[in-house]
């Protein structure tokens, strides 16, 4: 089975639809994303005239890609994530003014209403999104189960202000994948160049290209599809031969 995996699309439909079409043309069997369809965060991206998560979604739905949300996803459709390390959000937290959430929060969460814009989403697109799982377990590809996430437990959503790249601050995340038989993991949210491999006692960058994955358990952090920062990639990966392409675009 190949498996086709994106992140961080960022409501950049003309990113998207280029991927898309370099992923059709390698071949897939299934495709995931990690979340972050939404989020057009004026500081950092340049394309406000050309954005629309509301075409992002529904291209994704209509590739029957399985998705899991994003911290943006969560901010857009007013979800709270079900584990945060840090901090423990209050039941009404998008009912509060934006001073007390941050004065909450003590800075350790993303306040998105800050930089984001409203992704203008319909009504059906927030019901959608509403009812999308945290994670999920792909068993039956190849020998290995896969858990796909935003990003890595307990920060699945990703709403935590914090990046990990010590091998030490997987160790929960490779318990919580052991505890659901998966010994590879899949992850966005950095919007790393290229890709990152972590194992229980290394953590590294690569660039863009084709590797065996031969040590488990490994969690690969991939690149967003968004062009920021000239990072937009995609990777596939071929559970069978153990074989991950990460490309860029």
């Amino acid at each position: 089975m190949r498996v086709a995996i994106i992140s961080d699309i960022h409501e950049d439909i003309e990113s998207l639809r280029k991927v898309m079409d370099r992923i059709k043309k390698a071949g897939y069997d299934r495709l995931v994303c990690l979340g972050d369809i939404s989020g057009f965060s004026v500081p950092y991206y340049k394309y406000q005239g050309l954005r629309n998560a509301h075409e992002c979604l529904s291209l994704l739905r209509e590739m029957n890609a399985v998705i899991v949300p994003g911290n943006h996803d969560y901010h857009a459709a007013r979800m709270l994530p079900q584990n945060s390390p840090a901090f423990e959000f209050p039941s009404d937290w998008y009912e509060l003014e934006h001073r007390r959430r941050k004065a909450l929060s003590n800075n350790e969460v993303w306040l998105h209403d800050e930089n984001d814009l409203d992704p203008l989403y319909t009504r059906e697109d927030l019901e959608y999104l509403r009812a999308l799982p945290e994670f999920y377990v792909m068993n039956g590809a190849g020998s290995h189960g896969i858990l796909f996430s935003h990003y890595v437990w307990p920060n699945m959503s990703g709403f935590v202000i914090d990046f990990n790249t010590m091998p030490q601050e997987f160790r929960q995340h490779f318990d919580f994948m052991a505890e659901r038989g998966c010994t590879i993991s899949f992850t966005g949210h950095a919007h790393t160049r290229g890709y990152y491999m972590a194992f229980p006692r290394q953590f590294r960058y690569f660039s863009y290209g084709r590797r065996r994955l031969s040590a488990f358990p490994v969690c690969v952090g991939i690149p967003p599809v968004t062009r920021h920062k000239n990072r937009s990639g995609f990777c596939i990966f071929d559970a069978g031969r153990s074989i991950l392409r990460v490309m860029r675009c």
